[in-house]
């Protein structure tokens, strides 16, 4: 025999059912699935600007460092034409400790005494230019051009085991093309140094 139904059954059944789903006080609700994929879509966008702003810099400092070296280049060139002087551009790959450097070599075939550059003890470090430093990660080549020389016939100058860029002191440079490099990707165009010491981007 059935019980009784009481009038209250039907509320006391709904009451039971809100009571269950009845979310506590002091209790956190949680986040849905939408919310979750929308911070993970905004927090790889603020990690993409951050990286990009990172490699942004680097690239700047790569661009500023190649402008300091045309400018290096230019001073070497009045130096060596102004003072007849016959100097060269030496450059040391970077290392473990030490990133790449550059710095000016002075031809002297009388200084025997002079700092050992190659086995003719004739290259001896120039004095009035300090040796540079490049940023982390930034580099350059020097490519060789083919050229003749009227006024300069000098084997110890012009053979191929001699520094590859060299202001001869009688308005004449062994011509080159120098690509500068940020994490081995060039930065900005060739400079391409003429037999007149011309510089052209």
């Amino acid at each position: 025999m059935d019980k009784p139904h009481s009038r209250y059954a039907a509320s006391d059944d709904a009451l039971v059912t809100t009571t269950r789903y009845r979310v506590r006080p002091g209790r956190a609700r949680g986040f849905t699935l939408v919310e979750l994929m929308v911070v993970i879509v905004i927090m790889g966008i603020m990690a993409s600007l951050v990286l990009l702003n990172m490699s942004g810099t680097d690239q700047r400092k790569a661009m500023q460092a190649r402008e300091v070296f045309i400018m290096d280049v230019q001073k070497i060139l009045r130096e060596s034409n102004d003072q007849a002087r016959i100097l060269a551009l030496s450059a040391h790959p970077a290392t473990d400790v030490a990133g790449f450097q550059y710095d000016v070599l002075e031809y002297l075939p009388n200084q025997k005494n002079a700092a050992v550059f190659n086995q003719n003890n004739n290259w001896q470090k120039y004095k009035d230019f300090p040796e540079r430093t490049l940023p982390d990660q930034v580099a350059f080549s020097i490519q060789p051009l083919e050229q003749r020389y009227e006024n300069a016939n000098n084997s110890e100058l012009l053979g191929e085991s001699t520094p590859k860029l060299i202001w001869l002191g009688n308005g004449e440079v062994k011509p080159v093309r120098i690509q500068f490099y940020f994490e081995e990707r060039p930065v900005g165009n060739e400079i391409e140094i003429d037999h007149l010491g011309k510089i052209n981007e």
